[in-house]
């Protein structure tokens, strides 16, 4: 008897507790959405004099978001995105030159609920050129050049979308006598020196020879020579990316006539003879060049 009444009891206290609860105690509570994520990124190398890094084109990410437990990063660059349960980030980016950049941070909380957020960043990756092409131009000491006079085609122009001299090519020693064949480009590995000896005569296109005398007028091929032709020393570098390589220069560096252009895409190399290509109004431009001792 005892034992039943004090069973009623319970099942009464139970009824009582539950028809005393409201409706809001069977919602279930509200899920937390994370806070807008805050990103914080470094280019490693910036400074003053680098405002877009070192050229390592290696960036850093800390990232701060209340309620969230992963992280989702698109880096910009067409790469899959990286995941991560810490909120930083350490990436490389393999393109060369200077890109600017959309990075996209996701932040993930409860349920899969997502924030994001992104962040603009100009980044600079320096090109590493193929050591054989170091070997090749500078014999990893200093190596000379000059205009491969005797060659058809040393000289030639085309369309800027092909990529053999269509529209003319030079024959042997067309240019005799012009102030081109008896140039001779050194190049020193050591710090990058280029030295162009142009037996004080520089043969090209007259409006381009303006960055050598401003006093110059007019259009067309012309010699000039004096002191404003003299020989002169700059440095050079290299870019590219995986298919294709360039040699750079510094001011007025060049490789055979001048056109205002101070970078050449190596189309054949051995350790002999160079093939380049310039562009340049109204098209592309082409050299090529033998070693000398």
């Amino acid at each position: 008897m005892i034992h039943t009444i004090k069973q009623t009891f319970l099942l009464l206290a139970v009824l009582l507790f539950a028809g005393s609860c409201g409706k809001d105690d069977y919602k279930m509570r509200d899920l937390a959405t994370p806070g807008k994520p805050v990103v914080t990124l470094t280019i490693t190398g910036k400074d003053a004099t680098h405002p877009n890094g070192d050229g390592s084109g290696t960036i850093q990410l800390s990232i701060s978001a209340e309620h969230a437990y992963n992280y989702k990063v698109d880096f910009g660059d067409g790469k899959p995105a990286k995941f991560g349960t810490v909120n930083t980030f350490s990436y490389t980016y393999d393109f060369t030159g200077t890109k600017k950049l959309t990075i996209t941070v996701m932040a993930s909380g409860s349920a899969g609920i997502t924030s994001s957020t992104t962040v603009e960043a100009e980044i600079y990756r320096a090109y590493t050129p193929d050591p054989e092409l170091v070997r090749m131009l500078t014999n990893n000491g200093t190596k000379k050049w000059r205009v491969d006079k005797d060659e058809p085609g040393h000289l030639g122009v085309s369309a800027a979308d092909v990529f053999t001299p269509a529209w003319w090519a030079a024959p042997p020693n067309d240019k005799a006598g012009l102030g081109i064949y008896d140039d001779v480009y050194t190049f020193n590995v050591k710090d990058n020196v280029f030295t162009h000896t142009t037996n004080n005569d520089l043969f090209g296109k007259k409006e381009y020879l303006k960055d050598f005398d401003p006093s110059l007028s007019g259009t067309g091929d012309y010699t000039l020579t004096g002191p404003k032709a003299a020989d002169y020393t700059e440095t050079f570098g290299y870019d590219g990316n995986a298919t294709q390589e360039f040699i750079t220069f510094a001011v007025k560096g060049h490789l055979g006539l001048y056109l205002g252009v101070h970078k050449y895409q190596v189309l054949e190399r051995t350790d002999t003879h160079m093939t380049l290509r310039c562009v340049q109004d109204p098209g592309a431009w082409y050299v090529k060049l033998i070693a000398i001792q």
